[in-house]
């Protein structure tokens, strides 16, 4: 299949004297082995050929190139979306639908498929692809944006693996045209004292190439794209006139444009002196490093290596960033998704880096930063994948919960922090952590630990303890559970022991979740239900209301008329409500607030409207719950028994069209049972 991309399944049959199931069953062998390997799978087109990704050929050290003939090379249709888009970069050809089917060996119809895909690679660039009778298609923007698009589309198909062959074929260039070029570069790399890493002698050519050949053919740049004062004092501005020594009348700006490629292309520095280079860019290294390691409490053992390898990437980047030349993405989502709390680490490192660019940095280039950290960690044997990962979710604003961060990295400097989060934030959180601090209840499946955002250092010890001790003692849970069956068992039957095991187990590890230290110590087996908070004459019925304000209004008078809330608390309620997160299961709103000093008895009051509430979510909602607390941790029985009951939706229905308030207060007794 490597060897030969135009062989078909029947030639296959044939040569191994097989049947068409057992070459199924062989690749789908092959496949299995592949997903082991962490390979992509074989294959097929609607052609009936194969299509073997270019990792496994580069594992297996084969190459495609023994067997392969002119033309034979099967490309996907992402692949011939780039190669079309060469193909607009020819200067002597108007190219119609019958150039792009002869030259790709596809149908018209697949042309037009592969067209629409193209269209979407235009997007990030200020260029548009436009057709007539008479000029066919091609590419109309701004000469710099024209540039940018043909510097990213060349980096894109080396790293999509076309052929060298074919891209020279579809640029209509020859290889008799790029030798001058080579041959100039030499040159440059021993004017600059440093070497083009491996792609780009592959690419750096055919750019330059392409870059004269538009400027042969009227195709300037702008003269106001480019500062000059940045780049004319370089030793790469130097260098190009080196390099463009056979073009006497060549505008400023095109000299400007090619430095510009030299200063963005990766090099290897055969005598590394950072110090020359971009000193502020130096020192901003330095404190990224720094930040990183006040985030993750990781100290890196050889900062002088990582500062070179990042200086050594960073110059290039420079101006990539800059000028928003083109670098391929392809890194950045495979680490974005492979590696992605610490990409994450990473960006939140970046700030000194951004000050000095004045510009956030695009994904791309903090993948790069990403490789190199990671790669200085590996060295070390730091592995981030390994640590526990947690997070601190906060409803008391920016200040306070950085407040909070801060602490608990201080406490805990095994843990990685990722982030401080809103309740907002928390529910729409994708990356992956074991533990929650909070000085809340929150809704999380992973292990949550209810603190304070300023801790003594009796409360820091405290917990320090109790964290620790649950981590490394995981048999505890279990020894309880032996204990507490030797006692049933001498004062009751046990009809299914496995059973009982099993549901005090589940219970205790749910009491464990919701551990903390003494200062705010929370159990779950508070006396308090939701009975006993939504009291009968806490319940009120109305056809309907105009707004969220009024809707909070009616619910709370209730609470007013006894004292258990101060009038001000409504407004407070207000202030805070943020319907995408104070809805449970879009049914239940629960307007609440801290209520620290306006709530004197903790509580909570009912409302049902006959016609919905539309809320700016787009949720209609028929059921107001207003939760007034005293504290954090008496309101949270109460709390999750609402929850449950809001999952529920024929209870929600039954309180909907209740006839009676003593309807809807024995719906809610049903769920002040639940555990």
């Amino acid at each position: 299949m490597i060897k030969n991309p135009k062989v078909k399944g029947k030639d296959l049959e044939s040569s191994f004297n097989i049947s068409r199931r057992q070459l199924g069953y062989r690749i789908q062998k092959l496949n299995n082995w592949l997903i082991e390997q962490d390979f992509p799978e074989i294959k097929r087109t609607s052609q009936g050929y194969f299509i073997v990704d270019d990792s496994i050929k580069s594992f297996l050290n084969v190459t495609n190139e023994s067997i392969q003939q002119e033309n034979e090379q099967v490309y996907t249709a992402y692949q011939r979306a780039h190669l079309i888009l060469l193909m607009l970069f020819r200067e002597e050809e108007n190219l119609s639908l019958n150039h792009f089917s002869l030259d790709l060996q596809v149908s018209k119809n697949t042309i037009l498929n592969d067209i629409k895909k193209l269209k979407a690679l235009l997007l990030p660039y200020e260029v548009n692809l436009h057709y007539t009778r008479i000029n066919g298609y091609y590419l109309v923007g701004k000469e710099f944006e024209v540039r940018r698009l043909l510097m990213w589309v060349i980096d894109k198909a080396f790293m999509l693996n076309l052929s060298k062959r074919d891209l020279m074929k579809y640029l209509d260039c020859h290889e008799n045209k790029i030798e001058p070029i080579n041959h100039q570069i030499t040159k440059i790399e021993q004017f600059l004292n440093s070497r083009f890493i491996d792609q780009s002698t592959e690419t750096l050519p055919l750019k330059l190439y392409l870059i004269l050949r538009r400027i042969n053919h009227d195709k300037i740049v702008s003269p106001f794209a480019i500062g000059y004062d940045d780049l004319s004092d370089t030793e790469e501005y130097r260098a190009t006139e080196i390099l463009t020594s056979d073009y006497p009348n060549l505008p400023r700006q095109e000299k400007l444009f090619i430095t510009l490629q030299l200063l963005s292309t990766s090099v290897q520095w055969s005598e590394l002196n950072d110090a020359e280079h971009l000193p502020e860019l130096k020192h901003a290294l330095e404190a990224v490093i720094d930040r990183f390691e006040k985030i993750t409490f990781i100290n890196f053992t050889d900062r002088a290596s990582l500062l070179n390898q990042l200086m050594l990437h960073m110059k290039p980047a420079f101006y990539r960033v800059r000028y928003q030349l083109s670098d391929v993405d392809e890194l950045a989502n495979s680490l974005k998704e492979d590696f992605k709390e610490l990409f994450h680490l990473v960006k939140l490192s970046l700030k000194p880096l951004e000050d000095f660019f004045n510009q956030t940095l695009p994904d791309n280039e903090i993948a790069y930063l990403t490789m190199l950290i990671g790669g200085s960690l590996r060295s070390q044997n730091e592995d981030i994948e390994e640590k526990v990962k947690a997070v601190v979710v906060c409803t008391q604003g920016t200040s306070v919960s950085q407040l909070m961060l801060q602490e608990l990295r201080n406490v805990f400097p095994e843990f990685i922090f990722l982030d401080a989060l809103s309740l907002r934030e928390f529910d729409q959180y994708e990356l992956d952590f074991d533990i929650v601090f909070s000085p809340m209840h929150v809704m999380t499946n992973k292990r949550l630990y209810i603190t304070k955002a300023i801790l003594t250092a009796q409360e820091k010890q405290e917990l320090r303890q109790h964290v620790f001790g649950q981590l490394n003692n995981k048999l505890e849970t279990e020894i309880q559970v032996e204990k507490m069956l030797t006692i049933i068992r001498e004062h009751a039957t046990i009809h299914s022991e496995n059973e009982l095991f099993t549901k005090i187990h589940n219970q205790l590890e749910e009491n464990y979740a919701y551990s903390s230290i003494k200062s705010s110590m929370l159990s779950l087996n508070s006396t308090l239900n939701l009975e006993d908070l939504i009291l009968i004459d806490h319940i009120q019925f109305k056809k309907n209301v105009s707004n969220i304000r009024e809707a909070i209004e009616i619910t709370a008078e209730p609470l007013v008329m006894m004292k258990y809330i101060e009038p001000k608390y409504i407004e407070e309620m207000y202030e805070s409500f943020d319907d995408t997160y104070m809805v449970i299961n879009q049914n239940i709103a629960i307007p609440h607030a801290s209520g620290e000093n306006s709530v004197n008895r903790t509580s909570m009051s009912m409302l049902v409207v006959e016609e919905p509430l539309t809320l700016s979510t787009g949720n209609d909602v028929q059921i107001f719950v207003v939760i007034a607390a005293t504290d954090k941790f008496k309101h949270l029985r109460p709390l999750l028994q609402l929850r449950d009951m809001s999952q529920d939706l024929e209870s929600i229905q039954n309180i909907i069209k209740a006839n009676s308030i003593s309807e809807v207060h024995e719906v809610i007794k049903q769920y002040s049972k639940s555990e």
